[in-house]
């Protein structure tokens, strides 16, 4: 007992030591006498460090790929690497600057590669962290082909390629940019997802980067996979895509006709690739139509319209790239039937009121253009619309049924067919609900009130905006046979009274002043019935003349007193 008791005492005091130094305020490290970890960062050279892990890593690579201790050794280098540079970027504002910038491009160069590596690891590595393949392969630079050297399959599995390998492919061919792959390394990819994800075949081939991949050998693949798996409408649509691109008309028309255009759209909702390139891009993207696209504006511009309506519905296209689509394809024609295809469909109420303006300015354009408009060919120029007015009518909420007294003022057929259409159209509109008329009054200034057609346009705008007695005025100026079939429909309800304190004194003045007063007579007798209908005799007695023309008026005055008599007392 005697010989422990110093160690004892010692090795308690000891503990008592450590545990005050546990709790008390760490001092200034002194400059002498660092650690031997700190010894190592300060003297060896960042990059002689990482070629030093580099070749440590080497031996847990051969042994095991998928090691964790792989990986936490070249995140270490990594870590290391990202240091230096920081460093560097700190020194370079110094002194020195040359010399830095040498070592900071071997340093950038050493973190691409340890980059690739650690691109490498997770590559085959579990489903867990195989996405992690994608940035370090990004930060590395390597090229897909590149990428796909370093991922060929062992020899053990040679159709096994790993996740993360796929997850980097797919994201890759998904990104909007202008690189393409040439056709080897295209048909190596068409290779890759045969065998490992065939399900993913009709969106790689729809990646604006494989547009150089063969088509004869793909669609063969394609066809391979639609016996197997079952023909789908994005899939048929696909095969079509490269038939078209193999000139084979015929073929190409058959694997259209599969499927009705409703179906077909769906089909481009689901894989908008088809379509349009560049979509997904920034806000103000320019999209680039598809072969494909173009074809169908040639010979299924209705398909094409529809298409392009469910991707902006679906919130994958934007109203201006839609335009561009168009503009691109030269189909400025079509420009509107999209337009009005959107007022059909879309919900979004400052969507709405863009396009009702916008087609309220083309309506307004063609009806007073002399000349045919320089950007349409001469294909175009004798087309008419996929919808008449009657169709949007009938469909478009936007687009009112037209007023009576309009046929009565701008009978059909009194213009050509493409004029008629637009001054239907524009008229459908001012009867609608939803266009705003202040917004179009400015355009309207261009149209005269000469021709019956021009007047019935502002006399439209007046109604709207409620100038109802200077529109009854104007009407009995330009063509008062409309103004009983104007009084029938507008003057109802709140506005009931201006039969008899407007129209009613108007019609007597006039009447009285007109040579040939045939017609205004016939509107005074319509109009006569209706005060006699909605007034009290002593009402009607007050808006007799005192022209002596009284005797004119008694016949009315008797209906309207027996009408009094016989109504049931309340």
């Amino acid at each position: 007992m005697t010989n422990l008791a110093p160690c004892s005492v010692e090795a308690s005091r000891r503990s008592v030591q450590t545990r005050k130094w546990a709790v008390s305020t760490p001092k200034e490290p002194s400059a002498v006498g660092h650690g031997w970890n700190i010894y190592v960062v300060n003297t060896v050279p960042p990059l002689t460090l990482y070629q030093e892990m580099v070749e440590y890593s080497q031996s847990y690579s051969e042994a095991n790929p998928q090691a964790q201790s792989l990986r936490h050794l070249l995140s270490e280098a990594h870590l290391l690497l990202r240091a230096s540079l920081l460093t560097c970027a700190h020194l370079e504002r110094g002194e020195g600057a040359e010399l830095q910038t040498g070592e900071r491009a071997e340093l950038e160069a050493a973190l691409r590669e340890n980059c690739a590596h650690l691109g490498d690891c997770f590559s085959r590595g579990n489903q867990k962290d195989c996405h992690l393949a994608l940035p370090y392969y990004r930060m590395s630079g390597l090229s897909i082909p590149e990428v796909m050297a370093r991922n060929q399959p062992r020899p053990s599995s040679p159709r096994s390629y790993g996740p993360g390998f796929l997850f980097y492919l797919k994201h890759y061919l998904l990104e909007e940019t202008q690189q393409t792959l040439d056709q080897e390394a295209a048909d190596e990819v068409i290779d890759i997802f045969s065998q490992s994800e065939p399900s993913q075949l009709v969106g790689v081939c729809s990646s604006p980067i494989m547009v150089h991949v063969s088509p004869a050998r793909t669609l063969a693949i394609l066809g391979h996979l639609e016996d197997s798996v079952g023909v789908s409408v994005t899939l048929t649509i696909a095969m079509a895509t490269l038939a078209l691109r193999l000139d084979d008309r015929a073929q190409y028309r058959q694997l259209m006709d599969r499927h009705s255009e409703m179906l077909l759209v769906y089909g481009f909702i689901e894989e908008p690739l088809l379509l349009l390139h560049g979509a997904g891009g920034a806000q103000n993207a320019l999209v680039r139509p598809t072969a494909l696209a173009s074809e169908l504006g040639r010979s299924q511009p209705g398909l094409l319209v529809a298409a392009l309506v469910a991707l902006h519905e679906n919130s994958k296209l934007k109203l201006e790239q839609a335009d561009h689509v168009f503009k691109v394809c030269k189909y400025i024609f079509k420009l509107v039937d999209f337009w009005e295809g959107m007022l059909m469909a879309s919900s979004q109420e400052p969507v709405i009121q863009e396009l009702l303006f916008r087609v309220a300015s083309v309506y307004i354009d063609r009806l007073t253009r002399t000349n045919p408009d320089p950007r349409l060919s001469h294909s175009d120029l004798g087309k008419r619309s996929l919808k008449s007015a009657d169709d949007l009518i009938g469909s478009c909420s936007h687009y009112g049924a037209l007023y009576p007294w309009l046929t009565v003022l701008c009978p059909i057929h009194i213009t050509n067919s493409q004029h008629q259409e637009a001054l239907q159209k524009l008229q459908s509109l001012l009867c609608g609900p939803s266009l705003s008329i202040p917004s179009v009054v400015p355009l309207l200034e261009q149209i005269s009130e000469e021709t019956l057609w021009g007047f019935s346009l502002h006399l439209l705008c007046a109604t709207r905006r409620g100038h109802y007695n200077s529109s009854i005025e104007k009407l009995l100026d330009h063509c008062p046979q409309a103004i009983i079939a104007y009084a029938n429909h507008h003057l109802q309800d709140r506005h009931m009274a201006l039969w008899w304190q407007k129209l009613l004194p108007e019609l007597c003045n006039r009447t009285r002043a007109a040579t040939d007063n045939s017609i205004l007579l016939a509107a005074l007798q319509e109009t006569l019935v209706v005060v006699s209908m909605e007034t009290s005799p002593t009402e009607f007695l007050e808006l007799i003349p005192d022209d002596g023309t009284a005797a004119y008026f008694v016949p009315h005055l008797l209906t309207c007193s027996q009408r009094h008599l016989t109504k049931p007392l309340t």
